[in-house]
């Protein structure tokens, strides 16, 4: 398992050394982030993250800011690593590598909001508040997106190993 994890990370590294697929991977972490970011603040007064800090604590923003960070990461890595694949038209299963992305995409959107002052996204199902009902105030659906997309990039990454990087 350790073995398949350092393959991995080599393969990242390698795609990642590639500046088209760098400039994928940075301009998607960087768009993802700030549409997670807006989605967090849409509903706080003014948009303000200091209101947010003082509603939610120090703490609470910062775990929250960084989960969102490492989110948009993964989901940079995940989305240069399926580029890669369908441009080198490497064998796989695509529908696992597209479900994984994607699941870890619509977790990330989930977790997106303030619990005191609601969700975007879980008011369009008519739950403004449910991050405030849930254990850990929607860190919990965060680490599940990390998780999944974690997941999926190490799938993408095995994949491309097994099949060999083409230059």
């Amino acid at each position: 398992m350790l073995k398949s994890i350092t393959e991995s990370k080599k393969v990242i590294k390698n795609i990642l050394s590639r500046r088209n697929y760098f400039i994928l991977f940075a301009s998607t972490t960087i768009l993802l982030f700030l549409i997670f970011y807006m989605l967090t603040l849409a509903t706080t007064t003014d948009h303000s993250l200091s209101i947010f800090i003082m509603m939610n604590g120090l703490g609470y923003a910062i775990s929250t800011f960084f989960l969102l960070f490492v989110i948009s990461l993964l989901f940079g890595v995940h989305a240069s690593l399926f580029a890669y694949k369908i441009r080198r038209n490497i064998k796989g299963n695509k529908a696992i590598s597209i479900s994984g992305g994607s699941g870890g995409f619509i977790a990330g959107l989930f977790g997106a909001g303030c619990p005191m002052c609601g969700s975007v996204i879980f008011a369009l199902f008519g739950a403004p508040l449910a991050l405030f009902f849930m254990p850990f105030k929607g860190l919990e659906l965060r680490v599940l997106s990390i998780l999944i997309l974690s997941l999926s990039v190490y799938l993408i990454s095995k994949n491309i190993y097994c099949c060999g990087i083409k230059n």
